[in-house]
């Protein structure tokens, strides 16, 4: 054979394997774009591309067939198998898109085994991909899983920004259905507790609901459903969530979503089960526990068991219920998810209380305090409210260049430069009212920052502060002062009885009548759910203990029969007096005390001396 013809047979060889990888890659196109309605056909077009011979030999093929691989994984280990396989395939072949698409998977394996931390790092090894390879559509899908995994563990803030970006970037490519999946995350960060702009959620959610509907996309129609649940339930319209659940529960059941019907379940268990109806929540809990377990997911049967101790416990069964809790617990501090624990702590304190343990339940009680603070200081409120106006002023911004564009479609140049002036003006004026509105966010930040919103009162941070001070200037000048700590007894019963709202009445009561009982100098804050800080400067053991009396004295005079006409509030003081003592050391023998005093009976002062 000469060398013309052998040129010959090898280009046609070269034009047949070319036409042939076209084919496959068409075929893997096919099976990915029909993978969520058509899991039968997806799986043969799947099959039949692996069975080639070529699509084991051409690195990109293999590297394809193991994203789809991945992506069909219903265990994490075959994910984290189909994932090593196609990354050495797609290194080989220099594909950095796969690459990208191929640690996106192994990030989903991994939340799905419960792993986030890892997950999040992940994403981020594949955000860093997706840039490399310009691919904005996918670079907008990881920023929402990113945030997704910082909106779950309470960072909200970071969380926000990342999202507001992939909302952005989604719109400067026309991606209608990432713009949304964005806008739903963002009202996610909204609809959370730690947040609480329900409102502003619930206008997101119904946007999104309408779009969905007028598209017939059941599925988005589903979750969005589920969410202005979730969103209500926390606004506490339990009536309103359940109805939402139930919708959403219907349209998940139609389209034979398992692990959406098990979620549903068990919210719309959890929100029975604070109407009241715990008995009626139970079978929806049991049901979403046997799916989990059956699916191996650990994070799905912790969030129940944790769901299922809380309706035990309402229905009086408190052994079973301190069980559920303890495994849920377990769970989440591998994890320290602070937002579970923190429920979890509540929950168990109360659970202790119905038993008459009082000693675990006040190290409940005191766990839960720690989780609170610890949650409030990853919030950054003041960034989340910035990131808020800026989201909202972007996307007015891009609803006015929505419309100059509509404009531009049907009116004549010279009518088009009056809108444009027009659209200006208003522009500007929007800018001015966010301006304003920024300055008064600002200062009503710098006052929260410093001020608890029920009581008026200093918070946390800024009565600490002041014992710090006070303790300080006691060593420096060689005097006393003193510190007082005490909370309201068996207040979760208050709670539980009479609702948070009846709750938060006795609150502001008290936080009222014991700044009246204080000396002139002398500072009261709030620093946990119901207990108070009381710093005393310049003060004898005999100033404190008047001090103290008069304290529990004036909450033992209040009434709160508008409440309910045998509601009796008392509470539990703990009194240190020092001369020279630094403030942790004084604040944790306060505790003490307090926790002596509500052991010996409750609506008491237990009382210490020191000089040193």
């Amino acid at each position: 054979m000469n060398l013309r013809v052998l040129a010959a047979c090898l280009l046609l060889t070269l034009r047949v394997s070319a036409a042939d990888v076209q084919q496959l890659s068409a075929m893997l196109d096919e099976a990915e774009r029909i993978r969520a309605n058509d899991k039968v056909k997806s799986r043969e077009l799947l099959d039949a591309v692996e069975r080639d011979p070529l699509a084991q030999r051409d690195p990109n093929l293999i590297a394809r067939v193991q994203l789809l691989e991945c992506a069909w994984a219903d265990e994490p280990a075959i994910a984290y198998r189909a994932f090593a396989t196609g990354i050495a395939a797609a290194e080989r072949a220099g594909n950095v898109p796969l690459r990208a698409k191929l640690t996106r998977c192994r990030a989903a394996a991994l939340v799905f085994d419960g792993k986030s931390a890892d997950a999040e790092r992940e994403y981020v090894r594949a955000l860093a991909l997706a840039r490399q390879a310009h691919d904005a559509r996918l670079e907008s899908d990881l920023l929402r899983g990113i945030g997704y995994l910082q909106y779950d563990r309470g960072a909200m803030a970071d969380a926000l920004a990342n999202v507001q970006s992939a909302y952005r970037i989604s719109g400067g490519i026309g991606d209608r259905k990432g713009q949304l999946d964005a806008l739903s995350m963002i009202a996610n960060v909204y609809a959370d507790a730690h947040v609480a702009q329900y409102d502003r959620a619930i206008e997101y959610y119904r946007q999104l609901l309408d779009d969905y509907e007028k598209h017939g996309e059941q599925a988005d129609v589903a979750d969005t459903l589920f969410n202005l649940g979730s969103t209500f339930e926390r606004r506490n319209d339990f009536g309103a969530a359940a109805d939402h659940y139930r919708r959403a529960l219907a349209i998940y059941q139609k389209l034979d979503r398992k692990p959406d019907v098990a979620d549903t379940n068990r919210s719309l268990g959890l929100a029975l089960t604070k109407q009241g109806q715990a008995a009626t929540a139970l079978p929806l809990l049991d049901s979403s526990l046997a799916y989990y377990s059956g699916a191996h997911d650990a994070e799905g049967v912790a969030m129940t068991r944790q769901y299922r101790g809380m309706a035990l416990r309402r229905l009086g069964r408190l052994e079973e219920a301190l069980r559920e809790l303890d495994a849920a617990r377990r769970y989440y501090e591998q994890g320290d998810n602070v937002r579970y624990l923190e429920k979890n702590a509540d929950e168990t304190a109360l659970a202790y209380e119905k038993l008459g343990d009082w000693r675990n339940a006040y190290i409940a009680a005191t766990r839960h305090g720690a989780l609170q603070q610890k949650l409030a200081e990853t919030r950054r409120d003041e960034l989340s409210s910035r990131l808020r106006v800026e989201f909202d002023a972007e996307k007015k911004d891009q609803e006015n260049r929505a419309l100059l564009r509509e404009n531009a479609l049907r009116e004549r140049s010279q009518k088009l430069q009056v809108v444009v002036i027009a659209l200006t003006a208003l522009l500007a004026g929007a800018l001015a009212i966010l301006f304003w509105r920024q300055v008064a966010n600002t200062r009503r930040m710098r006052a929260m920052a410093m001020t608890d919103e029920l009581t008026r009162l200093p918070n946390r941070r800024h009565i600490l502060a002041a014992a710090e001070i006070a303790l300080d200037a006691a060593r420096r000048d060689a005097r006393p002062a003193a510190v007082i700590v005490f909370d309201i007894d068996r207040f979760k019963r208050i709670n539980d009885t009479y609702g948070h709202a009846a709750g938060d009445t006795v609150l502001q009561g008290i936080a009222r009548a014991c700044r009246l009982e204080l000396r002139a100098f002398d500072q009261l804050g709030r620093i946990g759910g119901e207990e108070f800080l009381v710093v005393l400067h310049n003060a004898t053991a005999p100033q404190a203990a008047d001090v103290a009396e008069r304290l529990r004295a004036a909450v033992e005079r209040l009434d709160f029969t508008s409440i309910a006409p045998v509601l009796r509030v008392t509470i539990s003081l703990g009194v240190f007096v020092a001369d020279e003592y630094n403030s942790a050391a004084a604040l944790a023998a306060a505790d003490s005390l307090l926790y002596r005093a509500k052991e010996g009976g409750r609506n008491r002062i237990e009382m210490e001396f020191t000089s040193t």
